[in-house]
């Protein structure tokens, strides 16, 4: 997934099957650590995990809307995605399965991000951030009404 070298083609990641199925625009990406995987997330609510050579490992069908965000954790073994479904998923990358699924915001889920290896934060356009933890049921800390001002 490099950019092609001279004489060689690019490779090309198949997010689509045949012609006749919907786009699959990808609206986010991120690089495993070691940058052994490339995982995109996709406007029809999909992620997906690649190896650097192009080669589908997993696809991921937890959420029900385009994927605004994704990002693995420090040691790779976990991928958040949010989504427009206003959740945020926590992945299990090794066995391609949902290891917890965090429905806190009421709206859709714009951003994600790992403070370490189980804790991580996300943003929503309910004007919340909620910071949470892998096995808890609720947010560790939540941080409301935030709002943009504007000066010229």
């Amino acid at each position: 997934m490099s950019p092609s070298r001279s004489g060689s083609a690019p490779l090309v990641l198949q997010h689509l099957k045949d012609e006749t199925e919907k786009s699959k625009d990808v609206t986010t990406l991120d690089w495993k650590g070691d940058g052994s995987q490339l995982a995109t997330g996709s406007y029809d609510g999909q992620a997906r995990i690649w190896h650097k050579d192009g080669r589908l490992r997993a696809t991921l069908t937890q959420h029900n809307g385009p994927i605004f965000s994704l990002k693995w954790n420090k040691s790779g073994s976990y991928l958040l995605s949010g989504s427009v479904d206003t959740t945020a998923v926590v992945w299990d990358a090794e066995q391609g399965t949902v290891k917890q699924q965090f429905k806190f915001h009421s709206a859709p889920t714009l951003d994600v991000d790992w403070k370490d290896d189980t804790t991580f934060a996300s943003c929503s356009t309910d004007q919340c951030i909620h910071v949470c933890t892998i096995g808890d049921t609720t947010p560790n800390k939540t941080f409301t009404g935030h709002e943009v001002r504007w000066s010229l």
